[in-house]
C-alpha cells in the first residue's frame, strides 16, 4: 500500500509481452547457472548422499528381518529368552536348512576322526519317514508287510525270497507287525523299520532278479514319477539293468568315505523303495532341519552394469538442487516480482524465506520422521505374505525423491492461504466456516501426494490439518490492509 496518497501506484508497472519473455529468459538462465554450480558441488557429495538416503531403508529392512526372526520363536519362551538379544542387539537372523544326515555324519567323522571316528552309525538306512503316511491310520508300514504276507501266501518268488532272509526272531517281529492291529503305533513302526534294514544289509537283495523285475516294472510304468524326466522315448529310456550295473560297480570302488556295507545299503534302499512305490517313498537321503545363524548384511542392489553410475549422477543432481535451491527459488520469485506493482513486490521478499523454510521443513519431516514408519508399514505386508523384500536402489531413489517433494509442496499451505486472503479471494471467517470441507480436501490431496498406502496419507494429512489452522492464525494476526483499488480510495 502506498504510504503517500499522491504516489502513483501504477508507475513502473507496465511490461510488454516481449519484456516478460526477456525477464523469464534471464531468470531461467540465472537459475540454470545456479543449478549447474550446485550440481558441481553435488558431484563431491554424491557418495555421502547415496549412503544417507539408504539409512531409513536399511533401518526398516533390519527391523523387518528382526521381526521375521522373532516370529519363528514366538511360541518358545526359552528360545526368546536365549535368542532375543542375538536378534535385536547383534542383528543375527536364523534360516532353516535341510542337511543330508548321512553326508553330515560322514564328513564329521572324516574331519575329526579322533572324536567321531568310532561313531557307530550306518548311513543310508531306512527310517520311519520312508513309509508313506495315511490321512487317518498313520504310516503305511502295516499295509506293506500285510502285502508281503499275502504275496507269500500266493508263493510269489520275491516274497518267498525276502521272508527267507529273516531269522526266527525277525520272523516273530514280521508276524507282530502283520497282525498288530491293537498294538501301539510306535512299537509297530520300530519293528517295521528294523525289518527293512535287515533286507537293506543283505547284498543278495539288489542282485535278486525278481526284485529287479519289480523295480523295472515300476520305473518304466506310465504313471511313475520317472516319466517326468521324459523317459518314454527310446533315446531317454531308463535302462534299469544299466542302473544296477553302475551301482554294483561302486560297491567294489566306494568313495565319499563309504564302505562296502554302506554302498550295499544305498543300493538296496534304492531297489526296495522303487520295488514297492505304493508303500515306500522313492529312495532319498534322510535329512534333518538345522538353524543357521548369520549376521544379516542389509544391501540395496543394482540390476545392471550402468545403473550404479546413473544412481551416482542422480544423487549428484539431488545434492546440487538442494544446494542451489535458495538461488533457484529466488530467481523464480524475481520473475514473479517483475510482473507485480511496486507496492506488491515487498511481499515476495517476505514470503520467500517462509516458503523455503516450509519446503525444507516438510521435506525433512518426510525423510527423517515419516519415511521409516511408512516403510515399516509396507514391509509388514511382506511379513504377512512371507515375501522377502529385495529393494533396488533406482526404485528407492525415486521413492526418496517423491515423498519429500510431496511433503515440501504441501507444507506451503499456510502461505497459500495467507496470499489468497491478501488478494481478497477468501476471508478468515470463510476459512473457519469451511474447516470440515478443507480437512476433507487436505486428505484427498495427501492421497495423491503420497505413495499408495494409508499411513503416509495420514502422516501428511495430519500435519497439513495443523498447518491449515496455523494459516487461519496468520490470516487473523496479519490482516489484509485496505485495498488501494477500492472506489473510495484515490491514490492521486
Amino acid at each position: 500500500m502506498a504510504k503517500n496518497p499522491k504516489e502513483d501506484l501504477f508507475a513502473d508497472s507496465t511490461m510488454t509481452f516481449g519484456e516478460h519473455l526477456e525477464e523469464l529468459r534471464q531468470c531461467l538462465f540465472r537459475a540454470a547457472i545456479g543449478l549447474v554450480v550446485g550440481v558441481g558441488f553435488g558431484l563431491f557429495l554424491a557418495d555421502d548422499v547415496i549412503q544417507q538416503i539408504q539409512v531409513p531403508l536399511k533401518k526398516s529392512l533390519r527391523g523387518y528381518y528382526q521381526m521375521q526372526a522373532m516370529d519363528k520363536i514366538q511360541n518358545d519362551e526359552l528360545a526368546k529368552a536365549e535368542q532375543a538379544g542375538l536378534i535385536t542387539d547383534e542383528n543375527y537372523v536364523s534360516n532353516d536348512i535341510e542337511v543330508e544326515l548321512d553326508q553330515l555324519i560322514l564328513r564329521l567323522k572324516a574331519a575329526v576322526p579322533n572324536q567321531l571316528g568310532a561313531l557307530n552309525y550306518s548311513p543310508y538306512s531306512f527310517v520311519a519317514d520312508d513309509f508313506y503316511l495315511e490321512a487317518e491310520s498313520g504310516s503305511e508300514h502295516r499295509k506293506f508287510f500285510q502285502h508281503v504276507q499275502s504275496s507269500l501266501d500266493e508263493e510269489l518268488p520275491w516274497a518267498t525270497f525276502l521272508v527267507g532272509l529273516l531269522d526266527d526272531t525277525q520272523l516273530e517281529q514280521f508276524s507282530r507287525v502283520v497282525n498288530s492291529v491293537d498294538n501301539p503305533y510306535d512299537e509297530d513302526l520300530s519293528d517295521a523299520v528294523e525289518l527293512l534294514n535287515v533286507w537293506a544289509n543283505e547284498a543278495s537283495v539288489y542282485d535278486n532278479h525278481e526284485i529287479r523285475d519289480l523295480v523295472k516294472s515300476n520305473i518304466e510304468g506310465p504313471d511313475t514319477w520317472w516319466t517326468q524326466f521324459d523317459t518314454s522315448t527310446d533315446e531317454n529310456q531308463v535302462d534299469i539293468n544299466e542302473v544296477f550295473s553302475n551301482l554294483t560297480a561302486r560297491i567294489n570302488d566306494p568313495n565319499d568315505g563309504l564302505s562296502t556295507a554302506d554302498m550295499t545299503r544305498r543300493i538296496n534302499k534304492f531297489a526296495i523303495s522303487n520295488a514297492f512305490p505304493d508303500y515306500l517313498r522313492s529312495a532319498r537321503p534322510a535329512t534333518i532341519t538345522l538353524p543357521v545363524w548369520e549376521k544379516k548384511d542389509i544391501r540395496v542392489q543394482t540390476l545392471n552394469a550402468h545403473e550404479g553410475f546413473m544412481i551416482w549422477l542422480k544423487a549428484a543432481f539431488i545434492a546440487g538442487f538442494v544446494i542451489g535451491s535458495p538461488w533457484i527459488f529466488f530467481q523464480l520469485w524475481a520473475f514473479v516480482a517483475a510482473g507485480l506493482y511496486p507496492h506488491e513486490r515487498k511481499y515476495v521478499y517476505i514470503y520467500l524465506p517462509f516458503c523455503l523454510a516450509l519446503f525444507f521443513g516438510g521435506a525433512a519431516m518426510a525423510f527423517f520422521i515419516v519415511m521409516e514408519p511408512v516403510l515399516d508399514f509396507l514391509f509388514s505386508y511382506n511379513r504377512m505374505m512371507a515375501i522377502d523384500p529385495d529393494p533396488r536402489i533406482s526404485e528407492w531413489l525415486g521413492f526418496v525423491m517423491f515423498l519429500p517433494i510431496g511433503f515440501g509442496v504441501a507444507f506451503q499451505l499456510p502461505l497459500v492461504m495467507l496470499m489468497l486472503q491478501r488478494i481478497g479471494m477468501f476471508t478468515t471467517a470463510a476459512y473457519l466456516a469451511k474447516w470440515r470441507v478443507a480437512i476433507l480436501v487436505i486428505f484427498i490431496i495427501a492421497m495423491f501426494l503420497t505413495p499408495a498406502d494409508p499411513l503416509s496419507m495420514l502422516l501428511l494429512g495430519g500435519p497439513l490439518t495443523v498447518l491449515y489452522f496455523l494459516g487461519i492464525l496468520l490470516c487473523k494476526f496479519m490482516p489484509r490492509n485496505k485495498n488501494p483499488y477500492a472506489e473510495s480510495y484515490d491514490p492521486v
